[in-house]
């Protein structure tokens, strides 16, 4: 990996994206672009692809969703809601010990991927409320 200088547009979108939790990489342009109209849709582009083949962040490749980036490096899996499309992060020690292992079977582990779909608190709040009373 080649050391990459640290510059103000860096940094940046690098806070933008932590602040943001799992955008795309067009909902970051849009959020960066608000706090600085000087930065272009190429150079967030840019830096995303950057960061992520330098291991400073993950890509994700989200079923139902176009590339988003997450600045978590812990070992961690996600949960998609299939009803808002809201994408969270799922950590528990026993997630750790399988998603954070170096090893297994004798092959080298580089990184790995785990996401749940399902119904976030918010959704199921709105379905319970729109439910007929017995």
């Amino acid at each position: 990996m080649k050391a990459q200088r640290s510059t103000a547009q860096k940094k940046i979108i690098h806070k933008a994206l932590v602040e943001a939790g799992h955008p795309t990489a067009t909902e970051l342009y849009e959020i960066v672009h608000r706090e600085n109209e000087h930065i272009s849709k190429a150079t967030v582009f840019r830096v995303l692809s950057q960061f992520a083949d330098n291991g400073e962040i993950r890509r994700l490749s989200i079923r139902g969703s176009d590339e988003r980036f997450d600045a978590t490096m812990s070992a961690h899996a996600h949960m998609r809601c299939v009803q808002c499309g809201k994408i969270f992060d799922v950590m528990t020690e026993e997630l750790e010990g399988i998603l954070g292992a170096k090893y297994i079977q004798g092959c080298e582990i580089y990184s790995a991927e785990l996401e749940y779909a399902g119904r976030c608190l918010e959704c199921m709040k709105k379905t319970e409320e729109n439910l007929p009373e017995c």
